[in-house]
């Protein structure tokens, strides 16, 4: 991963090359797509926004004809467009954290951004649920094809989960940004700032009043029910399942734990991540209230303000 790093960081050619290669891989393995969002972000914490977003628009055109050879037919804007909806967002919250120097402010604008598109999306669209279950037949009918009941039980299933899926897809696109985000902090300390980027990590925390929010729409949600109020309280679970994982760490660096239970986290989150984000979103909720780092020992952090602006 450093030899990575370090390679993007040599040139803007070479950062251009990196980042449209690894979102061309991702039209056929769509995970390793995130390192180029990282790789964007490294250069975004350490040079600018202004270099980032240059790298963001070369890196587009590569994506973009890489696409238009790759899928005979396929419109070149449409490669271009894609390549700057996966990196721009990612450029501008690197700008944010360089600036801010708060990982709090940075991930709770994230959020913020989210939680706005499911809205505006809820206005926009004029029947959301059928716009979805339309698209879920789409992308998932061909693999229940020669059996009814497998169409008929799709469908049921897709207009059960079809009020929550825009505030699903807004989370997964935020935890995603938030990974990117962490793994180019973790490139620029790692080559610029050896030992900073764990000390920021240990201390993230978001505070009572986000979790209060949180709890306020997750309760509005169940009990309304109201589905909009429920996704937007799965955008701030995400910011909770983060600080769910930063305590663990905190946890195991202040109590000189062996790093198998880091290991046996990921693990479990590998295995069963929808039950592993609901118990460290908890969690992270209750650390908001208890402060539970604080009790670790001395030296723990809590607040939002970590890191350096010029490592």
């Amino acid at each position: 991963m450093r030899a990575l790093a370090e390679f993007a960081m040599k040139s803007r050619g070479r950062a251009v090359g990196a980042v449209s290669g690894f979102g061309i891989a991702g039209l056929f393995l769509p995970p390793v797509a995130f390192l180029g969002s990282a790789l964007v972000a490294l250069v975004g914490l350490r040079i600018g926004l202004g270099q980032a977003l240059l790298i963001v628009v070369l890196a587009a055109l590569g994506l973009g004809v890489a696409m238009f050879v790759v899928t005979p037919g396929a419109p070149l804007f449409a490669g271009v467009l894609a390549g700057v909806v996966q990196w721009a967002p990612v450029a501008l919250l690197a700008e944010l954290l360089r600036r801010t120097v708060s990982w709090r402010l940075t991930l709770q604008a994230g959020a913020g951004l989210a939680g706005f598109g499911v809205v505006l999306v809820h206005l926009v669209v004029p029947d959301l649920e059928a716009t979805w279950v339309e698209a879920g037949m789409v992308l998932l009918g061909p693999l229940v094809e020669g059996s009814d009941t497998g169409v008929q039980e799709l469908e049921a299933g897709l207009r059960r989960a079809a009020p929550y899926l825009t505030g699903l897809m807004a989370g997964i696109v935020l935890l995603s940004l938030a990974l990117a985000l962490l793994l180019g902090r973790y490139w620029q300390a790692l080559l610029y700032n050896p030992g900073a980027f764990g000390e920021e990590i240990r201390a993230l925390q978001f505070g009572r009043g986000a979790s209060a929010a949180t709890l306020v729409l997750a309760g509005i949600g169940h009990l309304g029910p109201v589905p909009l109020a429920t996704e937007l309280a799965f955008i701030l679970a995400v910011l909770f399942f983060l600080q769910g994982i930063a305590l663990m760490h905190a946890l195991t660096f202040r109590q000189g734990m062996s790093s198998f239970w880091l290991v046996g986290m990921y693990v479990l989150m590998a295995l069963a991540l929808p039950q592993m984000f609901l118990l460290l979103a908890t969690i992270g909720v209750i650390d908001a209230w208890a402060d539970i780092r604080s009790r670790l020992g001395p030296g723990s952090a809590s607040g939002g303000q970590d890191g350096d602006n010029n490592p």
